[in-house]
């Protein structure tokens, strides 16, 4: 047995306050104020307390080491399961979201396939007995109707077949036979193919004759054609036409002359102001500004015209007097 300090003492009862073959600090100063007492376990069931404190190791950090260890580990498996959990919510949804697109996909290349259902209370509305499906005939109304566009264009074809008998009948039917009409032995003789296109020949070239000496005898009758495709040289467009201006060139010219002519009315009308203002318009009027009744009094045509020769002379006198008396 080994002894920590001076003092020592020896209990028999070690089962007491003993933990794990230790006993704690608490226990061991329990019911008294003085110093702590440490306590040493030898190889048996004496334990030896002593006085003096001695650095040992305290269970209770141990504990919390342990602890915290543990919170530590539960934290990070925590931690782990929910990294865990999302990562398997996600991975459902991208599964989730693949199997719709595929069945989106399936749908669209696949129309003719049926839809399949398990929900009894899945139902839906029929196309053609919605609301605003638009109205529809009744079967019977169809029926009748088919019979009678049947009925129709088989009366159409016996109506066809008897306005145009040149129209061949053609069959497909090898068992399918009959006697020709025009060929039979009761049918009255008729030209040859050859002989026919001869004769229509002549009579379309006395009838052309015809035409180009009616033509030649009366030339006043106009040329009537009803041929849309008809069609002839333009007198104005031929090749030995002489040269025209163009529209655009010729336009401008007219525009450039209208022009000149209505400045010249305006400088013939400030030019000579005394040319009175002639209308045709009989609602057209105005006042005349030399002949108003608040104008200047002026001269008489006659007596201006007077003046003027007067003062003429007058002027020409002046000048014979000054060449006179200044000859040099």
């Amino acid at each position: 047995m080994r002894t920590i300090g001076t003092k020592t003492s020896t209990c028999n009862n070690v089962n007491d306050d003993v933990a794990g073959g230790r006993k704690t600090l608490e226990t061991a100063t329990a019911g008294t104020t003085e110093e702590g007492v440490l306590v040493s376990v030898a190889s048996g069931d004496a334990i030896v307390f002593s006085d003096e404190i001695e650095s040992v190791p305290s269970l209770e950090s141990e504990d919390s080491e342990d602890s915290d260890y543990e919170s530590e580990e539960e934290s990070d498996e925590e931690d782990e399961d929910a990294e865990f959990d999302e990562f398997l919510a996600e991975r459902r949804r991208i599964l989730g979201d693949a199997r719709a697109l595929k069945s989106l996909a399936v749908a669209f290349l696949h129309p003719e396939a049926p839809v399949n259902t398990t929900d009894g209370a899945a139902f839906g509305r029929n196309y053609f007995n919605r609301a605003s499906a638009p109205e529809v005939e009744d079967d019977e109304f169809a029926d009748e109707r088919a019979e009678v566009l049947a009925e129709a264009a088989a009366l159409k074809k016996l109506a066809v077949d008897y306005m145009h008998p040149e129209v061949g009948v053609t069959s497909v039917d090898g068992a399918c036979f009959g006697r020709n009409y025009f060929i039979r032995a009761s049918a009255p003789e008729v030209e040859d193919v050859e002989l026919a296109d001869e004769r229509a020949a002549v009579i379309a070239e006395a009838a052309a004759l015809k035409k180009l000496a009616v033509d030649y005898m009366h030339p006043e009758v106009g040329v009537t054609s009803v041929d849309g495709a008809c069609f002839g040289r333009n007198y104005f467009n031929r090749a030995s036409a002489p040269e025209v201006e163009d529209i655009e060139l010729a336009d401008e010219r007219a525009a450039v002359l209208a022009e000149a002519a209505a400045l010249k009315k305006l400088a013939v009308d400030y030019m000579h102001p005394e040319v009175g203002v002639t209308s045709v318009d009989g609602a057209c009027f105005g006042r005349n500004y030399f002949n108003r009744a608040s104008a200047p009094e002026v001269e008489d045509v006659e007596v201006a015209n007077e003046r003027a020769a007067v003062l003429a002379e007058a002027a020409a006198l002046k000048k014979l007097a000054v060449d006179y008396m200044h000859p040099e």
